[in-house]
């Protein structure tokens, strides 16, 4: 059986405006604002959040491929056609208006894929800032290894590094006039969560799963390329990279008049901006969407 290639002249990463609600905020909406574009206080009860589009958003990729089959973390690097392979991580920096050139002249075979996979490093990066129509409490580092608080209606990611439950109150710090966002780096893990993938019936079982326009989505921590993360007795993982698995909505048919592929991780209400303890605001990436356009 003869099987037909076909080459591309570019691929490219770039933005995309579909919603995306992970399975732990299930009530999380677009943060309502007011007609002078403030976030609106009613949107982040105690407890609660609602989600924005962060000014950017930076991700080491190490791989993306497509699959004609879905696979599993187990076998996902022999079952894919990876049309982008790193082994340093290069980093993509994702906006609302950006696109990233992946490969030059790419081939793959003519044929159906049912999923993608992504394999991304962990120190994803998120820069925001935004306007609130009342103060919130954040807080800044004092230069001596702590945290003072800052309060305010302007609010804005800060210069700092950390994993979930290691920012000091607060990974946003606010202040009564506008502010320039800094860089915010999660360490860990943008979806860290306790409890490794496991394989049961042939299908992948995650603590983290969300449902997207454009597919089912499963999240598995890894400690390299090709072996799964573990977890200490404190719920800690050795995970240094997060594998990326999403079964599309609608296959990506590759077909003898397909002449170049778009491919968009989702930007739009990717941040989620909550207020879990009723005091400090944080802000979280909130789920992970690729589309993909078959032209």
């Amino acid at each position: 059986m003869t099987v037909n290639m076909k080459s591309f002249a570019f691929l490219i990463f770039g933005s995309l405006t579909l919603l995306l609600t992970s399975s732990d905020y299930l009530a999380a909406a677009s943060c309502d604002r007011n007609a002078d574009g403030e976030i609106e206080d009613t949107s982040i009860p105690p407890g609660g959040g609602c989600t924005v589009t962060p000014d950017e958003v930076h991700f080491p990729i190490y791989k993306f491929g497509l699959c004609a089959e879905v696979p599993t973390y187990q076998n996902y690097l022999t079952a894919c056609k990876f049309l982008y392979d790193s082994t340093s991580g290069e980093t993509v920096a994702v906006t609302t208006s950006s696109n990233f050139q992946l490969a030059e002249n790419v081939t793959i075979d003519e044929g159906t894929y049912e999923a993608t996979v992504v394999l991304v490093g962990n120190t994803i990066k998120v820069r925001h800032s935004d306007v609130f129509d009342a103060d919130w409490d954040g807080r800044e580092d004092n230069g001596a290894g702590g945290y003072n608080d800052a309060t305010g209606n302007y609010c804005a990611t800060r210069l700092d590094s950390g994993a979930e439950g290691d920012f000091g109150g607060s990974n946003l710090v606010c202040d009564s006039s506008e502010l320039e966002a800094g860089m915010f780096s999660e360490t860990v893990g943008a979806y860290h969560t306790a409890g490794a993938c496991t394989l049961v019936g042939g299908n992948i079982v995650s603590n983290l799963s969300f449902t997207t326009n454009s597919g089912a989505t499963t999240v598995c921590g890894m400690l390299d390329e090709d072996t799964l993360e573990t977890y200490d007795g404190s719920g800690d993982t050795d995970a240094t990279r997060q594998l990326i698995i999403q079964t599309f909505t609608n296959e990506v048919t590759i077909s003898p008049n397909t002449t170049s592929l778009e491919i968009a991780f989702k930007v739009t209400d990717m941040l989620s901006i909550e207020n879990p303890n009723a005091d400090y605001l944080q802000a979280y990436l909130d789920g992970f969407e690729i589309a993909i356009e078959a032209n």
